[in-house]
């Protein structure tokens, strides 16, 4: 779901609205909540331990059945029952939250409105507070704001924050908080979600600042505006006040800047790196020189026309290292590459410089102005995972190629999704292009499906006609392999799938991408979904003239010469950003390489853009999961 679509629609039918606040925009342009007479409880998979909601429909109707009164009709009656069953799932909320939904449930489906719109907030606090989680974002995915009650909805939306902010959904807790913002105005007494909603800004890739769109509502086209300046202007004082305040005269109806989050301010304030004159470790002779040329090569097209880029040959001894950049007058160190040459440098009793070292941190302790920056591979497993979580799979499958990297992120994986499911991901793992058909049909378990087919026909003396089937179980599939061996396992899964069952989405790395797939094997991947990096995606990155420039000077470069030329220029690019994100660690640079964010003060931290392969090409992919 794109956030255009939901800032943008207002509710026209909301008469109720004061006219001192603005108006409520529709979550989505569907239908009320109202479920149709025929509708069953299985709209919603209540589980762990809920009642069925017909099993306890005669039960609640008795419990909450009015005193008959002579004066009232038989509709009335029916009324004065409801509102009774409404006051006692509210009362269940917090002694019996299952009970409490299974009323709510119920009277989903009341023909009166007095009793669906105030029902609206107890079933979706019935929901969260019994862990309904799946339940929870289909109520939210397909009802109206602007079915609520006005004076409930502004605790409906913090309860869809804080749901979606227990999902890692970024997205649709800014959707949320945009919509309370909307409904709460100016109000300085209700500035609290402002500091959440700027929290949740910040955090923002570039992907999905792409994906919000141009929103018609002028607080929230304000709010992407402020977030543009941030990210433009900070650690540039004068550039940034006089950017604020030329906001402030374009959206007269936003609250004044002392109203705002105290970070914007700060952030306004807070000086950044500004080197004239960038030393630079990388290296420049040996079997890596031509990592290190690719490093430097992105670095040059980075470089802005004041900044002198001073590169010194890695290899060299340590201390003549130091002799050279001091020699140099640097201001600032970025490098060096490899890990055995930054453990040289560390070893030096001292080294006066800020620097970004262009590897993990390992077990090195921290020091004061000294940050790493890798291409880390551990970091698209983390992301995926999360993509996971908001998706709310149970029961992914881990499969990886048995090599160290692929070794290294698939145990990624495995630790984050026990720590925080506390459950043991089904994994598998293969060490050639032989055992793939095999190991598919071993967890697909359509060989032992085959083995029930035979002895049935065994048991019968007869041809018994029946087809194989496979797991249903599964929700996605974590592929963890290079080129070749996805290319092979696609097809392999596409043909297992037992026929008219529902496909198994997968997932997999920029491990399996290549620059060089023809049209025939685009087609085999159809459906496949991949964490990359914006430079080596072509609709994240042909528009741009530095895009064009490569193209043309290098049309043949493979896929590690290009992420490290990526990774070269979003080192230069990033100088200026690191104290802003060392004060503000969730403020976010959109880089080449991806999203970029300083975790503890120290290592950066990349998040990468989602595509999948449709239409024979690569294709951007929204967090709704529809590509564009």
């Amino acid at each position: 779901m794109m956030l255009q679509a939901t800032w943008l629609v207002g509710c026209a039918n909301t008469s109720t609205t004061p006219s001192h606040t603005a108006p409520v925009n529709d979550i989505k342009p569907k239908p009320t909540v109202t479920a149709p007479a025929e509708e069953t409880a299985e709209s919603f998979p209540l589980t762990d331990g809920v009642t069925s909601t017909t099993d306890v429909s005669a039960e609640l109707a008795s419990e909450a059945q009015a005193p008959a009164v002579e004066e009232l009709t038989p509709e009335q009656q029916d009324l004065s029952s409801q509102q009774a069953l409404l006051q006692q799932a509210k009362d269940h909320l917090t002694t019996d939250a299952n009970r409490a939904l299974a009323i709510s449930y119920q009277l989903r489906d009341s023909s009166f409105a007095e009793i669906r719109q105030p029902n609206q907030l107890v079933l979706l606090q019935a929901l969260v507070t019994a862990k309904q989680s799946k339940a929870t974002s289909q109520l939210l995915a397909s009802m109206r704001l602007a079915d609520v009650p006005e004076a409930d909805r502004a605790a409906f939306c913090a309860l869809a924050v804080q749901h979606y902010h227990g999902l890692q959904n970024g997205i649709e807790a800014l959707n949320w908080l945009m919509q309370m913002d909307i409904l709460l105005g100016n109000n300085t007494q209700d500035g609290a979600h402002r500091e959440q909603l700027w929290q949740q800004l910040v955090q923002l890739s570039g992907a999905e600042v792409a994906e919000i769109g141009t929103p018609e509502h002028p607080r929230a086209q304000a709010w992407l505006e402020l977030l543009q300046i941030a990210q433009t202007f900070a650690g540039d004082p004068t550039s940034m006040q006089q950017a604020l305040g030329d906001w402030q005269q374009r959206h007269p109806e936003m609250p004044a800047m002392s109203d705002m989050p105290a970070d914007i301010k700060a952030l306004s304030q807070t000086p950044a790196f500004q080197p004239k004159r960038i030393g630079v470790l990388l290296p420049l002779s040996g079997q890596y020189k031509s990592l290190g040329q690719s490093v430097q090569l992105g670095m040059i097209a980075a470089a802005k026309k004041d900044q002198t880029l001073v590169f010194v040959d890695s290899s060299l001894p340590a201390a003549d290292l130091q002799a050279q950049l001091t020699a140099g007058n640097v201001e600032f160190v970025v490098g060096p590459l490899l890990k055995e040459d930054i453990d040289k440098v560390q070893t030096l009793p001292s080294w006066g410089w800020p620097t970004l070292f262009l590897n993990n941190k390992g077990e090195q302790a921290a020091k004061p102005d000294q940050f790493y920056f890798a291409l880390a591979w551990e970091d698209e497993a983390q992301q995926m995972l999360q993509f996971f979580q908001q998706r709310q799979f149970d029961h992914p499958v881990l499969i990886y190629g048995m090599n160290p990297i692929h070794q290294r992120m698939a145990q990624h994986f495995q630790q984050q999704w026990q720590q925080r499911t506390g459950k043991t991901v089904e994994t598998y793992s293969f060490a050639s292009q032989d055992q793939l058909q095999g190991l598919i049909k071993q967890f697909l378990e359509t060989a032992a499906s085959q083995e029930r087919i035979t002895e049935m026909n065994r048991l019968t003396g007869q041809n018994v006609q029946a087809e194989e089937h496979s797991r249903s179980d599964i929700d996605a599939i974590y592929l963890i392999a290079d080129p070749v061996q996805t290319r092979m396992f696609k097809p392999f899964i596409d043909v297992t799938v037992s026929p008219g069952s529902k496909g198994i989405p997968i997932y997999t790395s920029s491990r399996s991408h290549s620059l060089k797939v023809d049209k025939n094997d685009q087609r085999d991947l159809a459906g496949l979904t991949m964490t990359e990096m914006p430079w080596l995606l072509p609709q994240a990155s042909t528009a741009t003239p530095l895009r064009a420039e490569y193209d043309q000077a290098f049309p043949e470069q493979d896929e590690t010469i290009q992420r490290l030329f990526a990774m070269g220029f979003d080192a230069l690019s990033l100088i200026q950003h690191l104290q802003q994100q060392k004060q503000f660690p969730l403020l976010a640079y959109n880089g080449l390489t991806g999203s970029l964010r300083l975790k503890d003060g120290v290592s950066i931290q990349r998040q990468l853009t989602l595509a999948q392969y449709r239409r024979g090409k690569l294709l951007l992919i929204e967090k709704s999961g529809q590509t564009k």
